[in-house]
């Protein structure tokens, strides 16, 4: 059916409008505050130009939370897909109790991250954390807890939010492994595949469209990871697990240097969009 002119304006003009009042225009306002030295305390506005943007590429704390969301991207979202995947896996066949599992599996998803945060902090991030009453009922010292170790916090970061987001990718990747015909699995079977030649030429080929989406979704969510770092660690011990975000809130809410951490944020959402133009690119490669 072929829409007339009319009509198409009819049917998106409340989404132009809903775009434009809470999305493009506060966008374009927080893009003008970042060529302006805009803030609550300043008295007069003036132009400074790209002044901030280069302000935030000569700091020092900016590129430790390049360094830590790169080595936090690189490990977490391989491990968030792998176990991820893993789970579907196991949940696509019906088995006693699989309903109830995966309302159980779901779980650490659905509380939200400051939640996790906050519950994570006190099991691995005190010194009266689980690690150390562990130690401690077997007459063992106490040692540093490890959301409070260099070295260690952001590996523990790692693993937290890994925990929060493979139940999510196994959700994502369950429909595409349930709609595998039967028949290709038995095929598998009969032809000798081991679980290793399964996963690789049966499931793997089946939903390989959908784990691309799913990997772009996880890059794009790993760039803008705030709230459980900010409940976890607050960016601690000394820069280790500062994130981009997180630098982008104390400079504008910390310190009120609110056109530095809007021009941050705008950096971060340059880095996602280049993630989702990666992904576009890919599909059109991938159905061509």
């Amino acid at each position: 059916m072929r829409l007339t002119r009319r009509e198409r304006l009819v049917l998106y003009a409340p989404l132009v409008v809903v775009l434009s009042v809470w999305l493009i225009i506060p966008a374009l306002l927080g893009l003008i505050a970042t060529l302006t030295n805009y803030a609550p305390t300043e008295l007069a506005v003036r132009w400074v130009g790209l002044r901030n943007f280069a302000q935030i590429l000569g700091d020092r704390s900016f590129a430790a939370a390049i360094r830590n969301i790169l080595a936090f991207t690189l490990v977490a979202v391989p491990l968030q897909l792998g176990i991820g995947f893993g789970l579907a896996f196991v949940l696509r066949r019906p088995f006693r109790g699989r309903a109830l599992a995966r309302v159980l599996l779901l779980v650490p998803w659905l509380v939200s991250p400051v939640a996790s945060g906050v519950m994570w902090h006190f099991v691995l991030g005190s010194q009266t954390s689980l690690p150390n009453f562990v130690l401690g009922w077997l007459g063992v010292p106490a040692q540093p807890a490890p959301l409070g170790q260099h070295g260690l916090a952001l590996a523990t970061v790692v693993l937290v939010e890994t925990w929060r987001v493979a139940p999510l990718v196994a959700f994502l990747l369950l429909p595409g492994l349930a709609s595998i015909p039967r028949q290709r699995w038995e095929d598998a079977t009969l032809d000798g595949l081991g679980l290793p030649g399964t996963v690789r030429h049966v499931a793997l080929p089946a939903i390989a469209p959908l784990v691309l989406a799913v990997t772009m979704l996880l890059i794009g969510a790993a760039f803008a990871t705030f709230d459980s770092v900010l409940t976890m660690t607050g960016g601690g011990p000394g820069s280790e697990t500062v994130t981009p975000a997180l630098y982008s809130y104390d400079k504008a809410f910390t310190v009120s240097d609110w056109p530095v951490g809007a021009a941050s944020g705008w950096l971060i959402g340059a880095a996602v969009l280049v993630v989702g133009l990666v992904y576009l690119r890919l599909t059109r490669r991938t159905s061509a």
